[in-house]
């Protein structure tokens, strides 16, 4: 039997995903160790192969879900299974709602405020229609293979950039603006960074709009 001390790179574990962390990442444990997973929601039983080790838990990449949750979904988000931008669009929103009311009760837990566990934590109040609400976006820029500019957010963990024309959360506003000044980047052949050579006067568009 493996212990935490055993753990290693590489090691494919099957283990039971008991709750979410504050990032949305699955958590359980294999012999005492904890175990975060991305992309795994509560209740599911999944095989999981270590990315990282570390003294007091492990990072685990999702490889397969053996048990589904019944609150799974499918992403709206035709790029969401690349983009870093979000986290739980693979959870039904009500469960979503009962997530952020656990963040709140995690924190009180943790920081222990006067008289904490008499707070009264109501439900969380939710939105008829959970997209296109966020006045705020900063996208990154880049080029494509045919020399465009595009623009989107990075991939999980990484500086690889993904082109997003139309992101769920943003306003319609906000997306029609970074599309034309997109266009108008590559119209006009504006240098845009390139963090490889350190090259380029323009690396991010941020808009956003008053309420």
């Amino acid at each position: 039997m493996k212990s935490k001390q055993t753990i290693k790179k590489g090691d494919l574990l099957t283990i039971r995903i008991k709750k979410l962390g504050i990032n949305g990442e699955g958590i359980g444990y294999y012999q005492g160790t904890v175990i975060f997973v991305p992309d795994a929601l509560i209740n599911e039983k999944v095989k999981v192969t270590i990315t990282e080790t570390a003294e007091n838990y492990v990072q685990g990449k999702l490889k397969k879900i053996l048990v589904s949750s019944k609150y799974r979904i499918t992403p709206p988000c035709p790029v969401y299974e690349k983009c870093g931008g979000c986290q739980l669009q693979h959870l039904i929103y009500s469960e979503q709602l009962k997530f952020k009311r656990d963040l709140l009760k995690q924190a009180l837990y943790k920081f222990k405020p006067a008289n904490y566990q008499n707070y009264q934590l109501l439900p969380t109040i939710g939105m008829k229609e959970p997209y296109h609400y966020r006045n705020k976006a900063q996208f990154q820029l880049g080029k494509a293979a045919d020399g465009k500019v595009i623009s989107g957010l990075y991939q999980k963990e990484s500086h690889d950039l993904v082109a997003i024309s139309d992101c769920l959360v943003q306003i319609p506003i906000t997306n029609q603006i970074i599309q034309s000044i997109t266009v108008l980047l590559s119209k006009y052949d504006v240098p845009i960074y390139n963090e490889k050579n350190n090259s380029g006067i323009i690396r991010t568009i941020m808009v956003r709009v008053a309420a």
